[in-house]
C-alpha cells in the first residue's frame, strides 16, 4: 500500500508540476522539488484566483487527501468564522490536465457561490453555470468523463450543464450585403 500511495502522490505531483495556468507568475515547473504542502499552496493561489473573478468573499482552505469518494468535494463551515474546506483525491488530482484542475475547482467554488447566495438551490447544474462565468464548457465537459470512467458509470452533460450553446446562426442580409460591396 505504501508504494501504491507513493506512485498516486507521484502523478499528482507530476500533473501538478505541469499545472502553471492562472496561479501566477511562479509554476510548478520552475521549482526544483515540489511536496504535497507546495501543491496544496498553488492550489491555494488557484482558489483564490477563481475567488476573485467568481466574486466569492468566504475563505475557502484546499487539502489535497488520501482518498475521496467525491473525487473533489466542497464542506461548509461548522461555524460562521470557519472557512469552506476544498478536498480532493489525489489520485484523481493525477489524472486531471491544467485546465480540468481549474475547472474542477471552479465547480466547487459554484457550490460555494451558492451556498452563500440564498436562497438558491443547490444543484450540479447551478454549480456549472457559476464556474462557466470562469471557465470553458469544454473542460468541465472533460472533467466530467473522467468522473463518470473512474466511477463506472455515464452521464447526461445537459443534465449537469445545461444545453449545449446553439451554432449563431449567419444574418440572412449579411451575406448578401457583404457581396454587393
Amino acid at each position: 500500500m505504501r508504494s501504491r500511495c507513493g506512485l498516486l502522490r507521484n502523478s499528482a505531483l507530476l500533473a501538478l508540476t505541469l499545472f502553471a495556468s492562472s496561479v501566477g507568475p511562479t509554476t510548478f515547473a520552475a521549482e526544483p522539488t515540489t511536496t504535497p504542502t507546495a501543491i496544496e499552496g498553488k492550489l491555494q493561489s488557484l482558489v483564490g484566483a477563481l475567488r476573485q473573478r467568481l466574486e466569492i468573499e468566504p475563505a475557502i482552505v484546499v487539502t489535497i487527501v488520501p482518498s475521496n469518494a467525491l473525487m473533489m468535494s466542497v464542506e461548509a463551515p461548522t461555524e460562521p468564522t470557519k472557512p469552506f474546506l476544498l478536498s480532493i483525491d489525489e489520485s484523481f488530482l493525477g489524472t486531471l490536465t491544467d485546465d480540468e484542475i481549474e475547472a474542477a475547482i471552479a465547480h466547487e467554488l459554484g457550490h460555494v457561490w451558492i451556498f452563500t447566495h440564498h436562497p438558491y438551490l443547490q444543484t450540479e447544474e447551478l454549480a456549472n453555470q457559476i464556474a462557466m462565468r470562469a471557465v470553458s464548457r469544454s473542460s468541465l465537459e472533460r472533467v466530467y468523463a473522467k468522473v463518470w470512467e473512474r466511477g463506472g458509470t455515464k452521464g447526461d452533460l445537459a443534465r449537469f450543464l445545461g444545453a449545449p450553446p446553439a451554432a449563431q446562426p449567419v444574418a440572412a442580409g449579411l451575406a448578401s450585403d457583404t457581396a454587393a460591396n
